[in-house]
């Protein structure tokens, strides 16, 4: 298997000289010594179970497979996040997405089933039978990706923090953000306007989505799109590991929008006091001082909000509600591995229809005065 697993490494760097001539690298040359140290680790791991018994046993067969994943999952949360030469497989798919200009994760899902289905054909056609092929190969595909979000979860923050990545630095001592999630249709986008206007600081909303689109050369309408195209977040969560390790030009745009909105919002931080509203704001800056403040109403105050502001019917308001509090949902669990509505997320849960806009507006300024001496 190590031996095959070295002659496949090179027919891939091969292939991508095919396919990217004059641009081909010669950097991508090392992809060759990589897989031959690869295939060799292969075939050493091989012999370090060779003692294992090969059990009938549903249960233990289960077990090990169970902890194949785990180490998988593990290997990947520590290589994704290394900038090293990918193997030649990743290397093969970004040329492929180079020339085709197709994005690098739909690239993979495809070139991966391809190995499945050709795989598939091998045995079928020389052994009769599916041979290392089976239900196990899809299972571990699934639970890979469920695993390294619970790895990446409870042990992201520690590995970056290992690896000096994504420290936000603060620079005064009297700095904070306040961040607002919000319900559709509760009012949190004025509520953060006004809060800014009370405590006299920037506010930003739009700001964010303009800023990650100028950077990507996107249309703002666009950008907005991508960055609400999360339809189900767990199915996409699945192949979030596919995309591991790649450069950041190559991964989905939902991915990119949100990588980009995300180093603005830090820089804005760093910058002094600020309100940002929505764009998983709480999330990308918990380690900064300030007040996480999630707006929610009851639903009849946040149907007759949409009406009044979109001139709709109240079927259309409420249908509009779900659609989008659903895609705020999707898109949260999808980067945070976290419920939108989780209030530990948050410092603080206010509901706009007891106070009123307005009243809510200065129960959060004087909230953020008494906390923090910033006037």
């Amino acid at each position: 298997m190590g031996k095959a697993t070295i002659v496949f490494h090179f027919a891939l760097v091969a292939l991508q000289f095919l396919l990217l001539r004059k641009n081909f690298k010669v950097k991508n040359l090392a992809q060759i010594l990589i897989g031959i140290v690869f295939g060799y680790f292969t075939t050493f791991c091989n012999y370090l179970v060779t003692f294992l018994p090969d059990p009938e046993n549903i249960g233990i067969r289960l077990f090990m497979m169970l902890l194949s994943t785990l180490f998988i999952a593990a290997g990947i949360f520590f290589y994704m996040s290394a900038d090293i030469v990918p193997l030649a497989g990743e290397g093969a798919m970004q040329a492929v997405s180079k020339v085709t200009g197709i994005e690098f994760s739909k690239v993979k899902i495809g070139f991966d089933v391809s190995m499945v289905v050709i795989s598939l054909v091998t045995c079928l056609a020389l052994l009769g039978n599916f041979g290392s092929v089976g239900i196990g190969t899809i299972i571990a595909a699934v639970l890979v990706g469920t695993e390294l979000g619970m790895i990446s979860r409870l042990f992201a923050d520690k590995r970056d923090r290992w690896l000096g990545r994504n420290v936000v630095v603060t620079t005064n001592e009297n700095q904070f953000v306040i961040t607002i999630a919000r319900e559709y249709g509760s009012g949190g986008r004025e509520i953060g306007r006004r809060v800014a206007e009370n405590l006299h600081i920037p506010y930003y909303d739009l700001d964010v989505m303009r800023e990650a689109a100028r950077k990507l050369h996107l249309a703002p309408e666009a950008a907005e799109r991508s960055d609400q195209s999360v339809k189900n977040a767990t199915l996409q969560s699945m192949y979030y590991w596919y995309v591991a390790g790649v450069d950041e030009g190559e991964l989905p745009m939902v991915e990119q929008i949100f990588h980009a909105q995300s180093e603005f919002m830090k820089r804005k931080a760093e910058d002094g006091p600020c309100v940002i509203v929505g764009r998983l704001s709480n999330f990308v800056l918990k380690d900064v001082p300030g007040i996480k403040v999630f707006v929610g109403a009851d639903q009849a105050s946040k149907v007759q909000r949409i009406m009044e502001r979109d001139g709709l019917n109240e079927k259309q308001a409420m249908k509009k509600i779900k659609k989008v509090e659903a895609e705020r949902e999707n898109h949260c669990y999808y980067f945070t591995h976290t419920h939108w509505k989780n209030m530990s997320a948050y410092d603080l849960y206010v509901k706009s229809d007891m106070l009123g806009i307005e009243d809510t507006a200065k129960f959060i300024s004087i909230l953020a005065e008494k906390n923090f001496n910033f006037l």
